[in-house]
């Protein structure tokens, strides 16, 4: 068989290059620190190497999760601890109002600090967290929960629902609350109402109607569940008629602004100057939110009249607000309550996925890690081939017949 001198020199080129090629791989392998490159190099350990990379992805998505309802759980928790204390004050001014050696300049005093609270208040339930979000407005986390009316009380403006945050494969948690469910749907001791001015009225500007008090509870526990309408037939009369049915309960009454109004056992005021075709409303209630009491608590203070009649339905106004508080505080400890339980739920689900992620690196790393000692002793091997290759094709590279001549 003949040999060429060309195939020769391709043979020594082929074992630089094997020998190179090796020595780069293992060159690679000692500064990425892995051992398995390709999936040629061991399909099997790649796969699972695949497996477990994509596993870890998912356990860090997993994490950050946790970080962020972690973060709003906790928010929400100082923040109903922060509400409670004013609600707390409140109470406590309540509890003052009720000492019967105070004057109408007294409680209008008191009337002055408690709207400082309500503002307080509003502006707590009106939260956002670092993303500019509100938390108590349910889905709807670009609206602010808690807004005035045309009438100047607050109305609930989010709806009902909770935002949740996966935790694992198949749990989910709760990261918010919504204001409703806290602090509108709160149970009432007795059958209450809430005013509110139709927002199809046209007189400029928009006359108002106020929060109002109670002053015969049997009378109106008898038209409860009802509603009033009160529709203005000019600018100066209105009558007033049950909503549902039309019936009439007062008719061609005059108006004059700012003077009470009083109707099967509720007294309100419409202030300002309404217009012919003007429409507000009262609708009953078996639940009362939290500004609404301190609103009504403030229209009693702002409103006391020194009589034998007025003190007594003082007295009821403030035995109210006391019981509505009281269930304004329940409804935020449980809140609280569960927002714990949410938190320690969070909190071991964390410990979890570290431990499984401890374990899985842990796993990926001796499929994937480099053997250092073994690669370098390895490396050597291949720098002493290469120059032995070197060598040999230096040397068959110098041959030639005309040497022999």
């Amino acid at each position: 068989m003949r040999i060429s001198t060309q195939q020769f020199f391709n043979r020594g080129l082929e074992s630089i290059q094997d020998v190179t090629e090796q020595q780069q791989k293992t060159q690679l392998q000692l500064s990425t620190g892995k051992k398995v490159l390709t999936p040629a190099d061991d399909p099997v350990a790649s796969t699972r190497i695949l497996e477990l990379t994509q596993e870890l992805a998912i356990n860090g998505q997993f994490q950050r999760n946790i970080e962020l309802a972690e973060g709003h759980l906790k928010l929400q928790d100082d923040l109903l601890g922060s509400i409670g204390s004013v609600v707390q004050r409140v109470r406590e001014l309540t509890v003052t109002s009720g000492n019967g050696v105070l004057n109408e300049s007294d409680l209008k005093a008191i009337a002055v600090e408690v709207e400082e609270r309500l503002d307080q208040l509003a502006g707590l339930l009106n939260s956002q967290d670092a993303s500019g979000e509100y938390l108590m407005s349910g889905f709807q986390g670009n609206t602010q929960p808690f807004q005035k009316n045309i009438s100047g009380t607050y109305e609930y403006m989010g709806d009902e629902g909770r935002r949740y945050v996966q935790v694992e494969p198949s749990v989910t948690i709760a990261s918010t609350e919504n204001g409703k469910q806290i602090f509108q749907d709160i149970e009432v001791d007795k059958n209450t109402f809430y005013t509110v001015a139709s927002s199809n009225n046209t007189a400029v500007p928009p006359a108002q109607i106020t929060t109002g008090q109670m002053i015969d509870q049997d009378l109106y526990d008898a038209f409860y569940p009802n509603d009033m309408e009160i529709t203005f037939t000019s600018a100066t009369t209105f009558d007033v008629t049950d909503k549902e049915t039309g019936r009439p309960l007062a008719l061609n009454q005059a108006y004059s602004p700012n003077d009470a109004i009083v109707v099967n056992g509720i007294q309100f005021e419409i202030t300002g100057r309404p217009v012919s075709g003007d429409t507000f409303f009262v609708e009953s209630s078996g639940k009362q939110g939290l500004l609404t009491t301190v609103e009504k608590l403030i229209y009693g203070l702002e409103n006391f009249v020194p009589s034998a009649t007025g003190r007594e339905h003082f007295a009821a106004l403030l035995d109210s607000s006391l019981q509505n508080l009281d269930s304004a505080e329940t409804s935020i400890l449980e809140a609280r309550s569960q927002i714990g339980a949410r938190l320690n739920t969070v909190e071991t689900t964390e410990e979890q996925l570290k431990d499984v992620e401890l374990l899985t690196k842990e796993i990926l790393n001796n499929l994937e890690a480099v053997d250092y000692a073994e690669t370098v002793s390895l490396l050597s091997i291949q720098q002493f081939t290469l120059e032995a290759a070197y060598s040999s094709y230096s040397q068959i590279t110098s041959l030639s017949l005309f040497d022999r001549l």
